[in-house]
């Protein structure tokens, strides 16, 4: 079995005594019963409240922009986050905590730093890339929608990053005890549940790649959730003004100009980790909290 660092993020489940190989699979499972009875929740306010339904099976035929729209497919990628907290609660084989990072919770300060960094670095640029290429249609956002997409869409990138940087890479780097299994795994994941074509597909999987590089070097979720979130704002906000279109049917030059800036992104992490110092705080031990109740 490999030696693994203090604040390794991948493996770090194993830090904690109450791990054990199978208790993410129950959290898995809680997780799964949890998302499918919220979900029957969602359709029913969105339906009740909004006169929403949905049959959309892709990204074409998705509504984001109506107040209906927003709200239900704003909160079905948001139940994510409180889905994997209460099971996690309920299994107690670590502290939510440790999803969010290796350094003993959530950092505002990192989040809201990449965030920033995050803006300047992606989003400027890809509003300015939207806006040379001029409109595509009237804006189709509702004042409802804009609303509840704003509220919604952090949550969506967190969410995500949850799941797939957090639970899907935690879980089988810490089964073989190999960081680059769990990443493996979170590239499979992450990409097949995106219905894009070919190209879209190469997006997705080089994504999960920077991703999850941006975990592991930050040691949590807070700067890959932040540049999630500033990739899904963008592109779902510019849309949503008619500059640009969410589609399955992706093109080279906007996945070219979208993973340069990401990778742009990645190159400024690396720097922030080894000249500004951004990611060495450690908040509080977790390890040491969560260990000593279970005596």
């Amino acid at each position: 079995m490999n030696k693994i660092s203090e604040h390794e993020y991948t493996t770090y489940p194993r830090r904690f005594k109450s791990y054990r190989w199978y208790k993410p699979l129950l959290v898995a499972l809680l997780t799964g019963v949890i998302v499918i009875i919220g979900g029957f929740l969602i359709s029913f306010l969105a339906k009740a409240v909004f006169g929403f339904t949905s049959d959309a099976s892709g990204y074409d035929g998705m509504d984001f922009y109506t107040a209906g729209g927003a709200f239900y497919n704003g909160a079905q990628a948001a139940i994510m986050v409180p889905a994997i907290m209460i099971a996690t609660l309920i299994v107690r084989d670590r502290p939510i905590s440790s999803y969010f990072s290796s350094m003993g919770g959530w950092r505002w300060k990192v989040f809201l730093k990449t965030l920033a960094a995050a803006f300047v670095i992606l989003g400027i640029p890809t509003i300015i890339w939207y806006l040379t290429r001029g409109r595509l249609s009237d804006t189709r956002f509702t004042l409802g929608g804009f609303l509840l997409l704003a509220l919604f869409i952090p949550f969506q990138g967190i969410g995500e990053e949850m799941q797939y940087r957090g639970f899907f890479t935690q879980t089988v780097s810490s089964w073989f005890m190999v960081p680059i299994a769990g990443i493996i795994a979170q590239i499979v994941f992450f990409t097949v549940v995106h219905p894009y074509n070919i190209v879209g597909i190469i997006e997705i999987a080089v994504s999960a790649v920077i991703y999850a590089l941006t975990c592991v070097i930050t040691k949590g979720l807070e700067a890959p959730s932040a540049l999630h979130i500033i990739n899904n704002v963008t592109e779902i906000f510019m849309a949503g003004f008619g500059y640009g279109i969410i589609t399955s049917e992706q093109n080279i030059p906007n996945i070219a100009v979208n993973l340069v800036l990401k990778i742009l992104f990645f190159a400024f992490i690396i720097y922030a980790n080894k000249k500004l110092h951004w990611f060495h705080e450690v908040q509080r031990n977790d390890v040491a909290e969560f260990n000593a109740r279970l005596k």
